[in-house]
């Protein structure tokens, strides 16, 4: 059987994990940005990541993604030590450092490895009643 390529497999794998973490921090639609406080419908939000996501290991952290506006994710490169704050108010003292120190743990995945993944994202925005698309 032939399956599709990395390419396409971490694209999705990208796309779910982004509307899984937007939807997962929305109430009633709406979301809080991580680092500013504004208020956002979560299709008008980005699921900022605090670490990088070129550092595999973290990428798919579901406490390393939050949802960040617009302006503090793109043009404010992401406000990292308020995102820092903000992870470590939310999820414990000293989860920052702990994520910066699974981003250096080196961390190779193949095609199977993204479509797992993806399946897994699909599956809980289909548990939660979220949106696919």
């Amino acid at each position: 059987m032939k399956h599709k390529s990395i390419k396409y497999y971490k694209a999705r794998a990208d796309r779910l994990f982004s509307l899984w973490i937007r939807q997962r921090d929305a109430t009633n639609g709406i979301c809080r940005c991580a680092t500013c406080n504004d208020l956002h419908h979560w299709r008008n939000i980005h699921c900022g990541h605090f670490i990088s996501r070129r550092h595999e290991g973290t990428r798919y952290n579901e406490q390393n993604a939050n949802v960040q506006c617009i302006f503090c994710n793109t043009f404010d490169q992401g406000r990292q030590f308020r995102h820092g704050q903000y992870i470590d108010n939310r999820y414990g003292k000293g989860t920052a450092e702990k994520l910066e120190i699974l981003s250096k743990v080196s961390c190779k995945r193949g095609w199977l490895d993204y479509k797992l993944l993806g399946d897994s994202f699909f599956e809980k925005l289909k548990q939660n009643n979220f949106e696919t698309r």
